[in-house]
């Protein structure tokens, strides 16, 4: 049975997670994964960090979610810029766009 002291302690760890900002959990996402990135090769490496930069291009609509879960928002973001990429690639394949223009 929860006492209050567990009630407590449940808000105020959701208050200090919601005072948080997602550019701030980012950078603690980042640092989680850090030994994982070290651990990759060459490309893999240049891939995982473009992954992360994805995640920072849309750290500001992060920020406007008022109730979230970072790492959900985190990959969120990835798969919005990868099917953004998908987008363009579909696009310059049937001859829409040119080859260095941005989506």
């Amino acid at each position: 049975m929860k006492t209050s002291d567990d009630v407590q302690e449940v808000n105020s760890e959701f208050s200090s997670r919601s005072n948080k900002s997602y550019r701030k959990e980012l950078e603690e996402i980042e640092e989680e994964w850090n030994n994982y990135r070290r651990a990759l090769r060459g490309v893999e490496k240049e891939t995982f960090d473009k992954l992360i930069d994805y995640a920072k291009i849309h750290a500001t609509a992060g920020n406007e979610l008022g109730h979230y879960q970072p790492f959900e928002t985190f990959l969120l973001s990835i798969l919005l810029e990868q099917q953004m990429e998908i987008m363009r690639l579909k696009r310059k394949l049937e001859g829409q766009v040119e080859v260095d223009e941005e989506y």
